[in-house]
């Protein structure tokens, strides 16, 4: 008896060794071959994702996003990859043709278009784009903040942007607005009241996806900070911009779409669906945002205009339908502008951009058509 459990000692302690060999792995990360900083299995296990596929050794395969890694070094918008291995063998990939399906593996495998690779280094090249970006996101709060005399949000790591006053605050969304898109339809004469306006290069956040951009545009911080980091998180614990104001006695209104994609707390939330059975939610937005402006301005109106993105998803970025909603939004905003009283500051700005995939679109990954957005900051 003492042997049997002799042996089953040995073996248990024998794996539990092969285990954490598997797992004690480093990454280096450099940039253009200066080192940058590491990634390792402990920064790793946090945002693994299970595939629920076993691997050759009958382990679940557990993996994040390539992505996901150089993000958190501080990465956003990257033009090329080289994978280094211990012998000092280089495989170089343009980011974006990799981007959408490059994973890493618990065991420190990265693999790409079906190879694995098992670097030791990881060296990244910036894209020429990240010298083009004036804002990003995070500002967003902190400068309406400083506009309607708030008090400053804590955690806030963006920065004041307008140093100005103002009586009221208006922050509206253009949900899965394209930078590059929005440019080119503005060149082709087809948005006028947008074409007035100074629009700014910004980035989001990663995952560039609603929540976890609407947590950073509420909280003036990222997702590493406001703990939402994507899917399947709807709050944040944070103070947010609406939790402010009202401590501080102002009123806040939100007019939604056809949904409420992250917790508004604090905002007395209206949900305009497609009330009048046209198939959209954007006319009845903006029919509930004039009404509101009407009845009596509020210190602090939130407005998400939602079918930019539900046709990019459906159709793409660059279809008609994609077209044809932005075109109405940019109507919208031109009602909405006009029906504002003077005193106003208004910001407008995308949650993410949008990439083609398959028949229609998607977002959420590190590239620069889900990274960078529009930022406008106006007074009336």
């Amino acid at each position: 008896m003492k042997k049997t459990l002799y042996v089953i000692s040995l073996l248990t302690f024998l794996a539990l060794l092969l285990s954490a060999c598997s797992t004690n792995w480093q990454i280096e990360i450099t940039k253009n071959g200066n080192k940058n900083g590491q990634f390792g299995f402990d920064d790793f296990a946090f945002y693994l994702e299970t595939s629920g596929e076993e691997d050759e050794e009958g382990d679940l395969i557990e993996t994040i996003l390539l992505g996901q890694m150089l993000y958190i070094n501080g990465f956003t918008l990257i033009d090329e990859i080289t994978l280094i291995d211990e012998d000092g063998i280089t495989s170089t990939f343009g980011w974006d043709e990799i981007a959408l399906q490059t994973r890493l593996s618990m065991k420190g495998m990265v693999t790409i278009d079906g190879e694995e690779y098992s670097p030791v280094t990881i060296d990244v090249k910036d894209s020429a784009l990240v010298t083009e970006i004036d804002y990003s996101i995070t500002d967003i709060a902190p400068t309406m903040a400083h506009v309607l005399g708030l008090p400053d949000l804590a955690e806030a790591s963006g920065d004041v942007l307008v140093d100005s006053s103002a009586a009221y605050g208006v922050m509206i969304l253009i949900d899965g607005t394209q930078y590059q898109k929005l440019q080119s339809m503005i060149a082709a004469g087809e948005l006028p009241f947008l074409a007035s306006l100074d629009i700014h290069q910004g980035l989001t956040v990663y995952p560039p996806v609603t929540v976890a951009a609407s947590a950073a545009v509420l909280t003036g911080t990222i997702p590493q900070v406001n703990g939402v980091f994507g899917h399947g998180f709807r709050s944040t614990e944070l103070t947010t911009l609406f939790d402010l104001a009202v401590q501080e006695g102002k009123s806040v209104i939100a007019v939604e779409g056809a949904s409420l994609p992250f917790n508004l707390r604090n905002a007395e939330t209206t949900i305009s669906g497609d009330r009048d059975g046209n198939g959209y939610s954007d006319d009845n937005v903006c029919t509930n945002s004039l009404e509101v402006i009407n009845a009596g301005m509020p210190d602090l109106l939130y407005i998400h205009f939602h079918e930019i993105d539900d046709m990019g998803h459906e159709y793409g970025p660059e279809s008609d339908a994609y077209e044809q909603a932005a075109i109405r939004v940019d109507g919208f905003l031109s009602q909405i502008y006009e029906a504002l009283p003077a005193g106003t500051f208004i910001t407008i700005f995308a949650d993410h951009g949008m990439h083609a995939e398959g028949e229609g679109g998607n977002h959420g990954n590190l590239i620069a058509s889900d990274l960078i957005i529009p930022i406008i900051f106006l007074e009336k």
